[in-house]
């Protein structure tokens, strides 16, 4: 056990980065790109079709003063 110890404490390791890596990497960051630019589409589509529910929150908002409390039914009728 002490010999294996001593053998990785004192080795000679070394990551070598080669073009694998910056390929991979590459490919990383070109797929987070594409998806953070497909999350903004999908935002913007979600307001665009929920335009007036939005409208008629932000005027809820506005009109209570913040406290949206009041404004969602608490039972049923």
């Amino acid at each position: 056990m002490l010999k294996i110890v001593a053998y990785v404490r004192y080795s000679n390791a070394s990551i070598i980065l080669n073009w694998n890596i910056f390929l991979g990497a590459l490919i990383f960051f070109i797929l987070c790109g594409i998806l953070i630019f497909q999350n903004q589409i999908w935002e913007e589509e979600d307001f665009s079709r929920n335009k007036n529910w939005y409208k008629w929150k932000d005027s809820a908002i506005k009109s209570n003063k913040g406290d949206l409390s009041r404004i969602y039914p608490t039972s049923k009728k």
